[in-house]
């Protein structure tokens, strides 16, 4: 490899928040549920139902957001991407592509005792 390049890389983490309901829908969560045990209309996307937001996930992920040192966006906005999922009855997966509550956060890793911040 040429030594004019220097590799870089980025990550995209999801994850899942401690919370007891879903992010748009009502109904309670936990992980090692049935299957089709833990659905909702607003889930489903069925006519006449639209997504409503859950407040508690808004602060837990400002939290994680706190504690990686990210920027906290003070504007947030939700979009629909649809496509076709196989287990996604809906057809669309709400994204926060273009203005995510939390960016640019680090984490620190000691590396050979030097801090390295990736």
């Amino acid at each position: 490899m040429s030594e004019n390049f220097i590799t870089v890389v980025g990550l995209e983490i999801h994850l899942q928040l401690n919370t007891k309901t879903k992010m748009f829908s009502p109904e309670n969560y936990f992980f090692g549920g049935l299957p089709n045990t833990q659905i909702h209309p607003v889930s489903l996307a069925l006519p006449g139902t639209l997504p409503l937001i859950n407040k508690e996930v808004i602060k837990s992920a400002i939290k994680l957001g706190l504690s990686l040192n990210c920027d906290i966006n003070k504007h947030n906005l939700f979009a629909r991407k649809n496509y076709f999922y196989s287990d996604l009855p809906k057809g669309y997966q709400i994204t926060q592509f273009n203005d995510p509550i939390c960016s640019n956060g680090e984490v620190i890793i000691n590396e050979n005792k030097k801090n390295t911040t990736y």
